[in-house]
């Protein structure tokens, strides 16, 4: 071997370790900011609850549902109090999806009014600003 292709090997293996650590820090900081998996109950179709709520369905895998989570985390700390966000891991717990009807694309989110009912689906990533509108315009807060 030459010593170019030993330095070529050395420096693939170095952006190879790289990668595995960013890897891991992203998933280490992921699991940070979506905390612990909640309880179903409040979130399930047809339960009241005091406050209108997000319900959003994900998995590990998919990529718009990673970019959804800082922008979860954000609305839970500016706007808990107007309503409750709830994240799923439809690959973790199949049973919960399979309780939301069909789901044909990940993110799923779905609007409940303060009674449980259904009042908007959306299929897809979806930004801040059009989560805040879509509560606002559907009159589930002021």
């Amino acid at each position: 071997m030459t010593s170019y292709s030993k330095a070529g090997i050395i420096v693939v293996l170095m952006a190879l370790f790289a990668s595995v650590g960013l890897i891991q820090h992203y998933t280490a900081t992921q699991s940070q900011l979506t905390g612990p998996e909640v309880d179903p109950a409040p979130a399930l179709p047809g339960v009241s609850g005091e406050l209108p709520r997000l319900v959003n369905l994900k998995t590990e895998n998919c990529i718009h549902c990673k970019r959804m989570i800082p922008i979860l985390a954000e609305l839970e700390r500016g706007y808990g109090e107007a309503f409750h966000i709830y994240t799923f891991d439809i690959g973790v717990h199949p049973d919960i999806g399979r309780s939301f009807g069909s789901i044909r694309v990940l993110p799923t989110l779905i609007f409940f009014d303060q009674e449980g009912r259904e009042v908007l689906r959306y299929e897809g990533y979806m930004s801040k600003a059009d989560i805040l509108y879509r509560f606002q315009s559907l009159g589930l807060m002021g």
